[in-house]
């Protein structure tokens, strides 16, 4: 793959892409400089939606998937196959253009804090059950994220905006705190290139490893 520039540093491409599953509906999308030639949402998981939302993203459009060069991987926070399924499309992509494509990586905490013209601190999204992400600093820019546990991040951050998760959480949010996820309220490039650093590949966000509980079971003997 050639030398990657800074996002910041680039002003435009031909035709860049978006690929967006952190929340749900998932999102792709064709930005400019200032705005959006055109957004594609699908409600259902990675698997189907992706491929659907693609498809209708380049209909009565000039050209296809073959003429991206750069594409915006949106590396979570978000349901991790769906992420990994994101991830394998968009390698995909870039190994058939034969290094034609410039990679960049952003994460929906990030790109989420351009979405609103409200003063905010802080942004907050689930993580695993009982924990939580909270993301701070500047707005439109890379902040950082910490993990908390879920009565600890709702009673430090009580004016955090939030993005909703597909399990509910213990203390019920206001709807003014609630903040949506949605690409149309993004300034295209302009705050796209403010979040995304270039990549070589394209890694689901997992701050934490997984941990499982050994089994300690017995199985039963033959009768």
């Amino acid at each position: 793959m050639p030398d990657q520039k800074p996002a910041s540093k680039i002003s435009t491409f031909q035709l860049p892409l978006v690929v967006d599953v952190s929340s749900s509906p998932l999102q792709v999308g064709i930005p400019q400089s200032n705005g959006w030639l055109r957004i594609e949402t699908d409600p259902e998981q990675a698997m189907e939606g992706l491929f659907r939302a693609t498809q209708k993203l380049f209909q009565d459009q000039p050209d296809d998937l073959n003429a991206v060069d750069a594409v915006y991987y949106c590396c979570g926070p978000g349901s991790t196959l769906s992420l990994r399924l994101a991830a394998a499309f968009v390698k995909t992509l870039v190994w058939e253009a034969k290094g034609r494509i410039s990679l960049f990586q952003y994460n929906s905490l990030d790109l989420a804090t351009c979405m609103t013209k409200e003063s905010i601190n802080s942004i907050q999204a689930p993580f695993r059950m009982g924990k939580r992400f909270v993301r701070t600093g500047k707005v439109c820019a890379i902040g950082q994220k910490n993990i908390l546990l879920e009565e600890d991040a709702l009673e430090k951050y009580p004016q955090s905006l939030h993005l909703l998760g597909p399990r509910a959480i213990a203390i019920e949010i206001p709807d003014a705190q609630i903040l949506k996820y949605d690409l149309h309220s993004v300034n295209g490039l302009t705050d796209l290139n403010l979040v995304s650093e270039p990549t070589e590949q394209p890694a689901p966000y997992s701050p934490e490893p997984m941990t499982f509980k050994k089994w300690e079971g017995v199985i039963p003997a033959k009768k």
